[in-house]
C-alpha cells in the first residue's frame, strides 16, 4: 500500500540533520504545480534540442559503467 510520506517526521528531525533542514525548506514544491516556460531558451537557440529516450538512458548507462563491453545501442547503432 502507498503512503503518504511523513512530513511531520522530516519536520522533527530537521533540527537535527542539514539535509532534512534543506528537505522542510523545499516542502513546497511537493505540495504545488511547478511550470517551468522555455520562452527565453527557445529565443537564443532556436529549437530546443531534444535527446532520443532510448539514446539518453544509453549513453548514461554506458558513462556509468552499467553496460557491458560491446554492447550495442539499437537506435542509435552506437557501440
Amino acid at each position: 500500500a502507498v503512503k503518504s510520506f511523513p512530513w511531520w517526521l522530516v519536520k522533527l528531525a530537521a533540527p537535527f540533520n542539514a539535509t532534512l533542514r534543506e528537505m522542510v525548506e523545499m516542502h513546497y514544491l511537493w505540495r504545488l504545480p511547478v511550470r517551468l516556460r522555455n520562452d527565453k531558451l527557445v529565443d537564443i537557440l532556436g529549437a530546443e534540442p531534444h535527446t532520443p529516450l532510448d539514446s539518453a538512458v544509453y549513453q548514461t548507462l554506458q558513462g556509468l559503467g552499467c553496460l557491458p563491453a560491446g554492447a550495442i545501442n539499437q537506435e542509435a547503432g552506437e557501440a
